[in-house]
Order: structure tokens, then C-alpha cells, then sequence
């Protein structure tokens, strides 16, 4: 169960202190004190129209037409100033608040892709749904954190401001209003509590059945293919049901809370007048300061509740707190885990290629997958790696990528800057044609007669005719076959031109006389590569295949050269 308690404290301070430590604290703060002026100023205005609706009050019990409207003027021209000012006072707070989250929602994804943290998160799944954390919880965080923070600042500035007024017409009022508040503080935090849990259930739920949606879209051809409609509607269904079931639970929680805190505020309305009228009907006090009397009572027991006010946002926002805080706390793990020197394998800049006794782990350090791996390619070498599904192929690249390290031993490989990976499943950005092919570059563009060529010899002609415009965006993913994917793979890699390739059954869905093509090309390159396939496919194309027996088993051996393609 999420409470307030020091975890959730120290997670909020944690995410708050971000901003405060920050360079951009400074302009933060400056609209902040523009904010607290604002409110200083709508504060002593308040203080004054209690005195100006006494007296306008007064003025109308005793029938005293001239005065009446003497203070009817002086009524005006106070909320004549009141308005501009609530006015810049919540256009500043909102300002801020953009401020704040576009600071922190760059400051956590900068955090979030550095050191691959994005990657260890998503293959470690410590967290449900961080696509929500950054872009839902970041906003509602900063809004929410910066409305309570001037809820309880405006409610100091009421309570030094009236506080006097109360006192001043009687001590009964004064003592009334911090018991009644402290009552019905206690009585909320008691009735409320289970919200704070429900709360952030709600907000994993909710991000679960979107996730959900999005995955049916993302393979809706597959679903298709497999007749998986019914299948895939029941869960879908099964998580809005789960959203539901939760969200009638919080319904249910608000429902008895609200027995309490409506009565609580309809008592609010009569108190102060119940508690003062002794005084006036014995004559003590003027009919307008009943009316300034519950005025003032209002403004300080509104300040001593604030827990009774808004305890459903303040349990929402603990478990918004909660969540974002643990957010921070895995990319910072995550940082931790990519800069500890122990109990990982270490990759050293080299010119060649070699494993020096090299233990690969599961991520959760469980199961060896292989075990002291050790062997070296020279100049010219193609290894190819196959093995049983499950065997460690992928994650050995992996490992070289540096995106795996849970093990032990040293890799020795080239530079960043030289290597090149192609994954089992080709990424397709949200972009034009064009860009498919400059992705893993720094080039800027790739001339039309270069990138003829390129469309040339991967067969990717007819697909940019029929797409009809280089320039064009698309969901790629969605448009485009997987071969077709596969070959924009390869023609990045003929623009790149690596100097290492490393290829995770990067050609599986590419028809084989393609196929055969494009490893010549790679070869006429000197392009060195490693591939992760079938011996029977792929086996022509390389002179070295590395095989994985499972249970940490392995053996390397010398392929015979070949024609043709070779």
C-alpha cells in the first residue's frame, strides 16, 4: 500500500531537489517570488474587503443609504485590482509549472537514454510502463507538486493574515477552528487512506490497457494472420475491466470519504456564525462583523485543512511521487550497474576481435548461457554463430555491443565508431524514406546518385516507386514488408560503411539470391563481419563458425572455402 510515509518523502525530495540543484533554479525562482508577490498582494486585499464587507454590511442592516454606497465604491475598486491580479497570479503559476516540466521531462530523458538505461530497464522490466512515467506522471508531478506547494504557502499567508481578525473578535472562533481542522484532518487521513494505494494502481492499470492497444496496433497483420481477434478483444477487455475494477473501488473510497468531508464543509458554513451569534444578539458586536467573523473563520480553517480540502489530490500525487521517484531510482541503478567494474564482462578498444575467457550470465546472473568462451578472428576472418534457440547467439553480440555485461572475462573489439549492429528486428524511425536510410550516419544526406546505387543493388527500387516520395512519412513499420526492413538494414550499412558489421539473423526474410548479393558487396567492401544464422544458409559466406552446445558449452571450427558467392 502507497501511504505517506519517509519513502515517499524521500522520493518526492528526490525528483524536487532535481530542479533545485539545477542551473535553471534561477529563473524557477524568479517566478516563483513573481508568484508569491502576486500572492502577497491578493492576501493583504483579502485582509482589507473583510474590513470593506463589514462595513458595507453595517451600512445596509442600518439603512444608512449614503454610506451604503460609499462602501459599495470601495467595494468595487477592490476587486476592480483583485481580478488582474488573480488573473497574473494563475497565468505565472502555469508558466511555471510548463517551466518546470519541460526542464525535468529533458532532464529525465537525457538520464533515461544515457549509459543505455533505456535498455537495461526495458530488458530488466524492474518497472512497468516508463513511456507513462516521462510523459503522463512528469506532467501531472510538476502541476500538482507546484499547485499544493501554493495551496499551502497562500494558506500560511491567510492564516497569519486572519488569524488577528479571528482573535480579535473572539477567542472562542480562534479555538474553534483549530479543533474542528484538527478533527477533521485526523478523520480524513484515517477514512482516505486506502486511496493512496488505489491511486497508483489506477495509474499502472490505466498505462497497462493503453499498452495493451498500442501492441494490437503495433501487430495487427499478425493477429490477423493468426485469427486472433476474439483472443486479443478479451484482453483487451480484461485490462479495461481491471482499470474499471479499480477505478470503482477509488469511486467507492471517494464515496465514503465524502460522507465526511461534505458534512464537514456544510458544518463550515454555520459554525462560525453559531459561535459568534451570542455575541450579537447580546449586543456585543455589529451584524457586519458576523459577516467579517465568518469570513475570517472561513479563510483560517480553509488553511488549517488543507489535508480535509484536497486529500484526494495529495494521495494522488503520493502515488505519482512514488512512481516517478522509483523511476529515478532504476536509471539510477541502472547508471550504477553500467559504471561497477565488478562482476561484468569488460570490453577493451582493440584492432581485432577476441574473447579472453569470457562467461556470459542471464541478466538476472541465474544461468550460464556460455561459459570461458575464448578465441580470436585475424584480419579477414567471418564468423558465423548458430546454436540451438536460447543458447546465448544474440547475446554474445550483445555482449560486444555492450548492451549485456552481466558475466565475467574480457572482450576485445574495434572502437564504437567502426562497428555496426543489425538486430533480429530492424528498427524503422518515425520519419521520410529518406531518413530510413542516414539512420546510424552522421551524414548529413546521401547524394541521389549514391543512394541509386545503394536502391540498386538492394532491390529497393520498386519499393521507393511505389512508395512514389523519398520525402514521405509513413508508419514504416506498418507499411513495409519485413524483407523490406531488412534491406533498408543493409543499405544503412552501405552507407555507414562500417569497418566490423555484426548481424543478428539480420536476413532472414530476404530472398536468397538478394541475400547472396549483398554479402558479395559486404566481401568487395572489406567489410568485416560477424553473423548470428543458420550453418546451412549462411555457412558459404564465412570461414569460421563459432557453435553454442547449450549449458554453457561451446566450440569453434574452420569452415571450407567455397565458390560462388565467396
Amino acid at each position: 500500500m502507497i501511504r505517506f510515509d519517509r519513502q515517499t518523502f524521500s522520493r518526492f525530495w528526490k525528483v524536487v531537489r532535481l530542479m533545485l540543484v539545477s542551473e535553471a533554479r534561477w529563473k524557477a525562482f524568479g517566478l516563483l517570488l513573481l508568484i508569491a508577490a502576486f500572492s502577497l498582494s491578493l492576501s493583504g486585499l483579502n485582509v482589507l474587503r473583510s474590513y470593506v464587507d463589514r462595513d458595507f454590511m453595517n451600512a445596509l442592516a442600518q439603512r444608512d443609504q449614503a454610506r451604503f454606497f460609499k462602501e459599495m465604491s470601495k467595494y468595487i475598486l477592490v476587486f476592480g485590482v483583485m481580478v488582474p491580479l488573480a488573473v497574473f497570479y494563475r497565468y505565472t503559476e502555469e508558466r511555471l509549472g510548463l517551466f518546470w516540466r519541460n526542464w525535468l521531462s529533458r532532464k529525465v530523458i537525457d538520464s533515461y537514454f544515457a549509459k543505455g538505461a533505456f535498455y537495461r530497464i526495458g530488458i530488466e522490466r524492474q518497472i512497468d510502463n516508463p513511456d507513462q512515467r516521462i510523459e503522463e506522471d512528469i506532467r501531472t508531478f510538476t502541476v500538482s507538486t507546484l499547485s499544493f506547494t501554493l495551496i499551502l504557502f497562500n494558506s500560511c499567508i491567510a492564516l497569519i493574515a486572519f488569524v488577528s481578525i479571528l482573535w480579535s473578535i473572539s477567542g472562542v472562533l480562534m479555538a474553534g477552528a483549530v479543533v474542528y481542522a484538527l478533527i477533521g484532518s485526523v478523520v480524513t487521513y484515517y477514512l482516505g487512506r486506502p486511496l493512496m494505494g488505489l491511486n497508483f494502481a489506477q495509474l499502472r492499470k490505466e498505462a497497462d490497457y493503453r499498452y495493451k492497444l498500442v501492441n494490437v496496433r503495433d501487430f495487427s497483420e499478425s493477429i490477423a494472420f493468426y485469427r486472433g481477434e476474439a483472443r486479443e478483444k478479451l484482453r483487451v477487455k480484461d485490462r479495461l475491466a481491471d482499470a474499471v475494477r479499480n477505478m470503482r473501488s477509488i469511486i467507492d473510497w471517494n464515496r465514503n470519504l465524502g460522507f465526511f468531508t461534505n458534512g464537514y464543509n456544510y458544518v463550515l458554513a454555520i459554525l462560525p456564525t453559531i459561535l459568534v451569534a451570542p455575541l450579537y444578539l447580546q449586543g456585543k458586536i455589529e451584524f457586519g462583523v458576523v459577516i467579517q467573523a465568518a469570513g475570517a473563520f472561513g479563510q483560517v480553517l480553509g488553511a488549517l485543512s488543507i489535508i480535509v480540502v484536497h486529500f484526494g489530490g495529495l494521495s494522488s500525487l503520493a502515488a505519482v511521487a512514488t512512481r516517478l521517484g522509483s523511476f529515478w531510482e532504476t536509471i539510477e541503478q541502472a547508471h550504477e550497474a553500467n559504471d561497477s567494474p565488478h562482476n561484468r564482462v569488460h570490453i577493451e578498444d582493440a584492432p581485432l576481435i577476441s574473447f579472453d575467457n569470457v562467461t556470459l550470465l542471464t541478466p538476472n546472473r541465474e544461468q550460464a548461457l556460455v561459459k570461458d568462451l575464448s578465441f580470436t578472428l585475424e584480419a579477414g576472418d567471418r564468423l558465423l554463430i548458430n546454436g540451438p534457440s536460447g543458447s546465448g547467439k544474440s547475446s554474445l553480440l550483445r555482449l560486444i555491443g555492450g548492451l549485456w555485461s552481466a558475466g565475467s572475462g574480457t572482450i576485445h573489439r574495434p572502437p564504437p565508431s567502426q562497428c555496426m549492429f543489425l538486430p533480429q528486428r530492424p528498427y524503422m524511425l518515425l520519419g521520410s524514406l529518406r531518413s530510413q536510410f542516414l539512420y546510424g550516419t552522421l551524414r548529413e544526406e546521401v547524394s541521389d546518385s549514391e543512394l541509386q546505387q545503394i536502391l540498386k543493388l538492394t532491390g529497393l527500387e520498386d519499393t521507393v516507386s511505389r512508395v512514389g516520395d523519398m520525402d514521405r512519412e509513413e508508419d514504416w513499420k506498418s507499411l513495409l514488408s519485413l524483407g523490406e526492413q531488412e534491406l533498408i538494414a543493409f543499405a544503412r550499412v552501405l552507407v555507414v560503411r562500417p569497418r566490423f558489421l555484426f548481424l543478428d539473423e539480420a536476413s532472414n526474410a530476404i530472398d536468397e539470391s538478394r541475400r547472396d548479393l549483398l554479402y558479395a558487396e559486404l566481401q568487395r567492401l572489406g567489410i568485416q563481419y560477424l553473423s548470428v544464422g543458420s550453418r546451412s544458409e549462411l555457412g558459404q559466406f564465412h570461414n569460421k563458425v563459432l557453435e553454442l552446445e547449450g549449458r554453457g558449452g561451446w566450440k569453434i571450427s574452420t569452415l571450407p572455402t567455397t565458390g560462388g558467392a565467396i
